[in-house]
């Protein structure tokens, strides 16, 4: 393959993850990796690990989480909201129990 071969292959691949980025979000949860389309093609929020998301975390990233509860991927909410309220748990008990 000559100079315009490997220059149209790269332009190909190019273009084939330019559209894998705007159209999915690449999604990183506790239960592994997995895809999920968007729910507006853009170039934000490609790839995203959310095993420490907080609630404000999601809301922060709302188009995230309306294209995941669309691709019937709810569990991944539930983990990091149970997350979020055993650590906040945590800290009241260590904070209650070093009071003197």
């Amino acid at each position: 393959m000559g100079r315009m071969g490997s220059f149209i292959a790269g332009m190909v691949t190019g273009a084939a993850i330019l559209a894998m980025a705007t159209h999915y979000h690449i999604v990183r949860g506790k239960q592994g990796v997995f895809v999920v389309p968007k729910v507006q093609n853009n170039l934000s929020d490609i790839y995203v690990d959310t095993r420490g998301f907080t609630v404000s975390d999601w809301a922060e990233h709302r188009m995230l989480a309306a294209a995941i509860m669309r691709s019937n991927r709810g569990e991944v909410f539930q983990d990091s909201s149970l997350d979020g309220f055993r650590a906040q748990v945590q800290e009241f008990v260590t904070g209650w129990l070093e009071k003197p």
